[in-house]
């Protein structure tokens, strides 16, 4: 069963964007006045604009990664994993710049907006399995061997066994 990498990329951008917009919103919460609030929000925002950018990047690695033989590929994986760090470091030395001359960045919020990234990362886990899961009923149910979503689920926990057999191999 084949995923679309550009769905899974564009519903990692979702999730960014929208836990992004809840962490900036619920800052007014925290600090409680406008003056405070604006500069954590700029440092979320910045993270957030890396964070779409680091998931397009690793979207156009990955599909350029499967086009290439296994050394080229991993080559290309690790520069482009370089690439994103150099500019997750860039973003992170603006925001102290400019919450070291005048305060208009938050750091607090600049680091809170990068550790989004992650937390979207993590929650694909939980899409990409509910894809399976669907893919599997669907799948299973054209040839009648799945009657119930338990089964389905013993089943995706039968594949993916068998692929962690094979990675030990």
């Amino acid at each position: 069963m084949e995923y679309s990498v550009d769905a899974a990329a564009n519903k990692m951008i979702l999730v960014i964007v929208c836990l992004s917009t809840i962490i900036a919103a619920g800052s007014f919460v925290f600090f409680r006045n406008i003056e405070e609030t604006i500069p954590f929000a700029i440092g979320v925002a910045m993270a957030c604009g890396l964070n779409v950018a680091k998931v397009v990047l690793l979207k156009r690695s990955v599909l350029n990664a499967t086009t290439k033989e296994a050394n080229a590929a991993q080559l290309h994986l690790q520069s482009t994993y370089f690439l994103r760090l150099l500019l997750t470091v860039a973003v992170l030395l603006t925001a102290g710049l400019l919450h070291a001359n005048g305060g208009y960045v938050n750091l607090i919020g600049t680091a809170l907006g990068l550790l989004v990234f992650h937390v979207a990362s993590y929650s694909m886990r939980y899409f990409l399995r509910e894809h399976l899961v669907d893919g599997v009923i669907v799948s299973s149910a054209e040839a009648g061997g799945v009657s119930s979503a338990q089964d389905a689920i013993d089943k995706i926990n039968d594949i993916t066994a068998g692929d962690s057999a094979d990675d030990n191999n």
